[in-house]
């Protein structure tokens, strides 16, 4: 995972796309990116009807916008991880989180990475680069 794309999530609202359980894409914001050991992580809600997708069809596919000029999507496979140590480094990167889950091992707070990635960045000035990770 290169620097630039982490700092581009990290800068830019992401949006997360997954099939509903209706069959239908669903679309809905998500800022929780954090890179560690090697996987690219994000965080839900195992209330969210997000999660329950994610359970019943693991593909999703990520997009952010700079709002003027580039864009990043990401396409992998959803695998969930009940590691406490990601749960924390997670509370560290987004302060936020405490106030909403009180506690990394909050039962309701679960944690996700992406398998099987491939990134495609593209700009309006003709980049058109596709990264794939294990």
């Amino acid at each position: 995972m290169t620097q630039e794309i982490l700092d581009f999530l990290d800068k830019n609202v992401t949006f997360l796309a997954t099939k509903g359980t209706c069959g239908n894409p669903r679309v809905r914001p998500i800022k929780s990116a954090l890179y560690k050991d090697e996987k690219l992580y994000f965080c839900t809600s195992n209330k969210k009807g997000m999660y329950k997708h994610m359970q019943n069809f693991s593909g999703v596919e990520l997009s952010a916008f700079d709002g003027e000029n580039m864009w990043i999507r990401i396409r992998g496979e959803v695998k969930f991880d009940s590691n406490l140590a990601i749960k924390e480094a997670m509370f560290e990167k987004y302060p936020s989180l405490e106030r909403i889950y009180q506690t990394p091992q909050n039962p309701d707070f679960v944690v996700f990475y992406l398998e099987k990635v491939s990134i495609k960045i593209q700009d309006f000035k003709g980049r058109d680069e596709v990264l794939t990770l294990a």
